[in-house]
């Protein structure tokens, strides 16, 4: 590699300046956009990654006021969690949470498939088709409300 760097600069002066690898660091979780929520299998999905960037560098602009940055080293990590289906407000305005939507199941009543079809169509409409009424990503408070044909879906963080 020594023999396409300019002269006078060394493969030491290469990892100085970029680093060996991303210095530890607090995560800086931000949504990923297009995909904070994603709705599927019964549940909002949060994608987020982290924006830390290492700064190597910086000049500030005096007459316009501004200061630029000279990022070395930047943090690829992401992680994703889950809100589940909590209930379904029908049409008739009807609340069922997420056990009477199992009992549903289990019982084979006709309800459960009208349900389903419900949470599928709003899956897949969601979010050009939809109304949200609440999306709070708080990880352990927080829940996803929307309204689609009638129905209301409510997904609902860890408790």
């Amino acid at each position: 590699m020594s023999g396409n760097l300019p002269p006078g600069v060394t493969p030491a002066d290469i990892d100085r300046h970029y680093g060996g690898g991303v210095p530890d660091h607090e995560h800086e979780w931000m949504p990923v956009e297009g995909l904070s929520p994603v709705l599927e299998d019964m549940a909002a999905i949060f994608h987020e990654q982290c924006r830390w960037a290492e700064v190597v560098d910086s000049y500030t602009d005096h007459r316009r006021d501004e200061t630029y940055y000279e990022t070395g080293a930047e943090c690829e990590a992401e992680r994703h969690y889950r809100f589940e289906l909590a209930y379904v407000v029908d049409e008739s305005g009807t609340r069922l949470d997420r056990d009477d939507i199992d009992r549903l199941e289990e019982e084979n009543d006709e309800r459960f498939e009208t349900v389903m079809k419900a949470v599928i169509a709003t899956e897949r409409a969601f979010p050009e088709e939809t109304e949200v009424v609440d999306i709070d990503p708080d990880r352990h408070e927080g829940q996803v409300v929307v309204r689609h044909d009638g129905f209301e879906l409510g997904y609902g963080g860890e408790a």
